[in-house]
């Protein structure tokens, strides 16, 4: 089951790359699913992991609304982060640090809502969703930012990190 949630998110992924810089209903379609697939496969059955649930809930707790402030930042600080492909490099506020801050705040959320359910099966999915989502960034720069922005973006990437701060 899990192996074809996996492959369902594969999918899904492609299907997103290619609908990027449409605006369509079917694109968001496919962010809602990106969305919302890793957070649903908790609910399956599964084992889950013998820890001592109160300190991971909390800490599931915590690192949803660090993912949530994050995300609130980011729109705050430029609004046009959400459009499918920007027009101007967008470096300041949470960009000033990292080059993908929503990004970030998706690890966030996802590894706190996985902490919380401590489920087996999410938590190797779960790895696989962080490696996708690297991948996602690391595709996005090279083929959408690098040719767009250039030199600015070269320079842009020797002072952020793409999800760490330098």
């Amino acid at each position: 089951m899990q192996l074809a949630i996996a492959l369902l998110f594969l999918l899904n992924i492609l299907f997103l790359w290619k609908m990027i810089g449409q605006k369509s209903n079917l694109a968001k379609l496919g962010v809602f699913v990106f969305l919302l697939l890793p957070l649903l496969t908790v609910f399956f059955p599964q084992p889950r992991f013998l820890l001592d649930f109160f300190w991971w809930r909390l800490a599931g707790v915590g690192l949803i609304i660090v993912g949530w402030a994050i995300f609130v930042w980011v729109v705050r600080a430029n609004p046009a982060v959400l459009e499918p492909e920007p027009e101007v490099l967008v470096t300041s506020g949470p960009y000033r640090y990292i080059r993908h801050p929503m990004y970030l705040a998706l690890v966030f959320i996802f590894v706190g809502w996985w902490w919380i359910f401590a489920a087996v099966y999410s938590f190797y999915f779960g790895i696989i969703i962080l490696a996708e989502l690297w991948l996602l960034a690391y595709f996005e720069e090279k083929l959408i930012l690098e040719p767009k922005f250039g030199q600015a973006y070269q320079q842009f990437r020797r002072q952020a990190g793409m999800f760490w701060v330098k």
